[in-house]
């Protein structure tokens, strides 16, 4: 039979069928999505085959230095960017150990052990027989207890016969990559929150001043209005009209600086820090609104929002996952093998060729009754693919809409902010010709409270119009993957 195996042919056979074995990679399941971004984005008011805005570094994009500071801050500090970029070293260590396993694994072992074997065993009586034979030499007699010394190192490999290791390196890359990419999506999300509730701090002291001011002047008319209905120029109801008025602006006074303050504790949070003093501009100093608004193409998108290039990576590991799990079909090929020194006496231990053991050997191993626990394995797989695809579609379209949304906000809040300049033009002209008419006689009481009224109101409604353009320019430059990128 040795010389059977020893023949030439017969070692041919072994190395081509080995060979065959090795080449046979499992090929990688891809599905294409069918959802594939349009050329360029409908006619909007945004120059579309020019430059994204999202290529700009925040830094330059957010100019107001106060501004800057802030965002600076919650990127050192904020606890979501911070947990997202553990999240990087999790994945970073799981490559790792992915790369690691191509290679055998080695293992140091030593061990010593002592045994008393029964008279009426099979090891007790083979020991003695061995002991009373007269062709072993008296120091490879067996020790009674017996006494097992050993010292070396132990292998194990897996062959990659199907490319199940190499496919495991590759999802373990696409979850790293992955990871990166929220990462970036957190800050991008940050960024945005940052100025959002900058704006919006800023907004809230202007109407807030504007508010006070409004009230100093409603308290000089109240003043005024009771003297004329002390000389009989004025009835009672005008009088409570108005006062019903300065109160109601008195009440939205303490519901801004509610909303003041609550904003300021929201902006701690995004800051990752206990509250503090914010210094910033007031709301004519802001100066983030483009002359001209570049969003580019809906290609960009791939490549710059960081939801997609996660989903993306998300559904590469999918991918990846359904390929492994058509491995487990398939026998695994192992080798495994040890080499040290043994021996029952620990004199004799090292260094002693004598002592010297080994042992080298293969196997392969495939299912025979687990097959449908593999297949159902395998459906599992293929069924986690189909979500991920769809889920990368699903962000592919989001962001796309997204965009849209941003780009007719944007445009309609102008149209409308340049129509409400002109509102708070005339409503304070109103006013003015009320309080010129009600002196000489032409208007009532109630002319000039409407007109105070109305004023009052389109100055504020300018001033949130105001914030929600500022909103909705950070929020489009989000949309479209800005934030993430360095300098």
């Amino acid at each position: 039979m040795s010389d059977f195996m020893n023949t030439t042919p017969i070692k041919y056979i072994l190395l081509f069928v080995f060979l065959g074995l090795y080449s046979c990679k499992v090929q990688q399941d891809t599905p294409v999505s069918s959802l594939e971004p349009p050329q360029s984005y409908p006619e909007t008011a945004a120059a579309a085959d020019s430059a994204s805005m999202a290529l700009t570094h925040w830094e330059a994009f957010f100019r107001d230095p106060l501004l800057q500071q802030l965002i600076k801050k919650g990127l050192e500090n904020n606890q979501d960017v911070a947990k997202t970029l553990a999240q990087v070293r999790i994945a970073r260590a799981n490559l790792s150990r992915a790369k690691m396993g191509q290679l055998p694994e080695i293992n140091l072992q030593t061990g010593a052990a002592v045994t008393k074997f029964g008279d009426y065993t099979m090891d007790g009586v083979g020991n003695d027989d061995t002991n009373r034979s007269p062709t072993v030499p008296e120091d490879k007699r067996i020790p009674v207890p017996y006494k097992d010394f050993m010292i070396g190192a132990a292998f194990s490999w897996e062959l990659d016969i199907w490319g199940k290791l190499s496919m495991q390196k590759k999802q373990a890359l696409a979850d790293y990559l992955a990871a990166e990419e929220m990462t970036h999506l957190a800050q991008t999300w940050l960024v945005a929150e940052i100025a959002n509730h900058y704006y919006k701090i800023v907004g809230l002291d202007e109407e807030i001043e504007t508010l006070l001011s409004n009230i100093a002047f409603q308290e000089q008319a109240f003043e005024l209005g009771k003297s004329l209905k002390n000389a009989g120029q004025e009835s009672q109801l005008s009088i409570d009209q108005f006062e019903a008025l300065m109160l109601n602006s008195k009440g939205l006074l303490v519901r801004k600086r509610r909303e003041l303050r609550q904003t300021e504790l929201n902006l701690a949070y995004l800051l990752g820090t206990y509250p503090e003093n914010i210094s910033r501009q007031s709301l004519s100093e802001i100066d983030v609104l483009p002359e001209v608004l570049e969003i580019g193409l809906p290609a960009d998108l791939l490549r710059m929002r960081p939801d997609i290039r996660a989903a993306e990576q998300s559904l590469q590991a999918n991918n990846l996952e359904v390929s492994i799990a058509r491995t487990a079909f398939f026998p695994t090929l192992n080798l495994y093998g040890m080499a040290g020194f043994n021996a029952f006496d620990f004199s004799k231990l090292f260094l002693n060729p004598a002592s010297m053991a080994y042992q080298l050997g293969g196997g392969l191993i495939g299912p025979l009754f687990n097959r449908n626990r593999i297949k159902a394995a395998y459906q599992e797989a293929k069924s986690r693919q189909k979500i991920a695809l769809y889920d990368y579609e699903q962000t592919v379209l989001d962001s796309y809409l997204e965009v849209l949304t941003l780009v007719n906000d944007y445009s309609t809040l102008d149209e409308e902010l340049a129509l409400k300049t002109d509102e708070v033009l005339v409503q304070r002209r109103s006013v003015d010709n009320a309080n010129t008419m009600f002196k000489v006689g032409y208007a009532d009481y109630l002319d000039v409270i409407n007109s105070q009224s109305n004023a009052l109101s389109s100055e504020l409604d300018y001033i949130e119009l105001k914030i929600q353009q500022l909103e909705s320019i950070t929020n489009l430059y989000r949309a479209l993957g800005g934030g993430w990128q360095q300098q």
